[in-house]
């Protein structure tokens, strides 16, 4: 649903029907614990192989918990308003005069739309086989991102559309590299991205029902796990084997 419009146009948007409030956030909680994992594996995988796409990955799933970090932020200052009335929830009221729980929504989900993006945005970077020397392309991409979160600010709807395309041009390139490699690290991958499709294609209609919603929430957490599955059979692959 959409509570108000806050200065500057921004909506603030909170799509869990009431008896799922809470519950989204500890599932996002989860996809941070899984995204953390996933940094902490393509790291390592980074340092045993020395494949700077491993690192590349490190990056993006520090940019996807970035963007949970802040969605849980804003749906959490809907869900406990009561958080102002703590000796540290008065200090951070004090401290940004005028904010109101859905001004704090509203401006965490900008920041959400901008580092979920990125996140993607980095992932086809990673697939397409683009350096980070190709400088020009990358800025213009950057810039892609930048417009893509400001035009999402006008209907949440044009952010999981944008996530939608960019998962789709991700989930066929892996595709084609699993017919190439033929490997299960490969079809995990591919699969992960493939689940991480459907679940925005769910959130697209997030906002007609509190059901969607929630499955949307699961089947983006399934992705996740999909993901973690091959960095840890990476990991635990002798060094030799990884080259």
């Amino acid at each position: 649903m959409v509570f108000e419009t806050v200065p500057y146009s921004i909506p603030s948007y909170v799509f869990s029907p009431k008896w799922f409030y809470g519950f989204d956030s500890i599932i996002e909680f989860i996809a941070i614990i899984v995204s953390i994992l996933l940094i902490f594996y393509s790291y390592k995988c980074y340092k045993l192989t020395g494949e700077n796409k491993y690192l590349h990955f490190s990056t993006a799933f520090l940019s996807l918990t970035i963007a949970f970090i802040a969605k849980i932020t804003g749906t959490f200052a809907i869900y406990r308003p009561s958080v102002t009335r703590t000796a540290l929830g008065s200090s951070i009221h004090q401290a940004f005069t005028g904010l109101t729980p859905y001004s704090i929504n509203a401006i965490a989900l900008v920041i959400h739309y901008f580092f979920m993006l990125l996140g993607f945005m980095i992932l086809f970077l990673i697939i397409s086989r683009l350096t980070w020397k190709n400088q020009r392309v990358i800025v213009l991409l950057v810039y892609f991102v930048f417009l893509a979160t400001w035009l999402s600010i006008i209907h949440y709807q044009l952010f999981y559309a944008t996530s939608l395309v960019l998962l789709l041009l991700i989930t066929y390139s892996y595709y084609r590299n699993y017919m190439e490699v033929k490997n299960e690290k490969a079809r995990f991958v591919t699969t992960a991205f493939g689940i991480l499709l459907i679940s925005q294609a769910f959130f697209v209609f997030a906002i007609y029902s509190g059901t969607v919603y929630v499955l949307a929430e699961l089947i983006q957490l399934l992705g996740f796990i999909y993901l973690l599955i091959p960095f840890m059979l990476i990991f635990r692959m002798k060094p030799r084997h990884l080259k």
